[in-house]
């Protein structure tokens, strides 16, 4: 789908992926309806577009607030085409030692938000549009202690792959981008208590390498997609070799309490 002229709604919008995604689209003539939890961010982001876009404060954890930024999307620009479920919140520790509060909001934003702005968006797109989900290289192969953020992304994947399926024939594409290490804040701003320690850390890539596999993914409407051509390696590799995978993993992280 070519996004000029579309009508996307954008959430985690306001920094990393999210803000790099919003610069790609609206350079391309996209409509955006920016949402994120903090609305400053988000009204300088706004600022610095080409064109008139939404700003819409929202934590998608909350459930009359997804229907909110669905309802004003559409009443602001009489239309929506494209929603992208980019929000996310991270969440590391051993699975044994899991916070059950830490693991509860992970999946409402990282699992329950998007359910919520796909029931609300569906009806608003009738005959066209894309669904496109963010989720992680992690749902395919999860490290040790990134168990809970894996799970709730890997819980993502099945729900748009059930949608696509009941989908099939209306118009309505449902897309899965799976990144790999970015360069953002998010590994900072996760939930729980310590931190893993890697003997080889990948360098990652930067949000806008993100946000332009994003932006293919509209234009293209794959299933599934990757950033990399090295993240979709590894995960063939993970499932062709898993116990060969484990072992190699189990090994290069470690935990440390804080």
């Amino acid at each position: 789908m070519d996004p000029r002229g579309k009508v996307v709604i954008l959430t985690g919008a306001s920094a990393g992926i999210g803000a790099a995604t919003a610069r790609l689209f609206a350079a391309e003539g996209a409509r955006l309806a920016l949402a994120a939890r903090s609305p400053a961010p988000l009204a300088d982001l706004a600022a610095g577009l080409p064109g008139q876009h939404l700003v819409a404060p929202t934590d998608v954890a909350d459930p009359a607030a997804c229907r909110a930024l669905v309802e004003a999307a559409v009443a602001r620009f009489g239309r929506l085409d494209i929603l992208i479920n980019n929000a996310g919140v991270g969440l590391a520790g051993p699975v044994a030692a899991l916070d059950p509060a830490d693991l509860e909001r992970t999946l409402a934003v990282d699992l329950l938000g998007p359910l919520r702005l796909i029931q609300a968006a569906l009806p608003h797109m009738a005959g066209r549009g894309q669904i496109i989900n963010v989720s992680s290289v992690l749902a395919a192969q999860p490290l040790p202690y990134l168990g809970g953020y894996a799970a709730a992304k890997a819980a993502l994947e099945r729900l748009g792959e059930a949608l696509r399926m009941e989908l099939r024939g209306s118009g309505v594409a449902v897309t899965t981008l799976r990144p790999g290490t970015t360069r953002t804040g998010f590994r900072a701003n996760r939930l729980g208590a310590g931190r893993d320690r890697r003997r080889v850390a990948p360098r990652g890539v930067p949000p806008d390498a993100v946000a332009r596999a994003i932006l293919r993914a509209a234009r293209r409407e794959p299933r599934l997609a990757y950033v990399t051509l090295g993240d979709r390696l590894g995960v063939a590799l993970a499932r062709l070799l898993p116990a060969l995978a484990e072992g190699v993993l189990s090994r290069a992280i470690t935990w440390e309490r804080q």
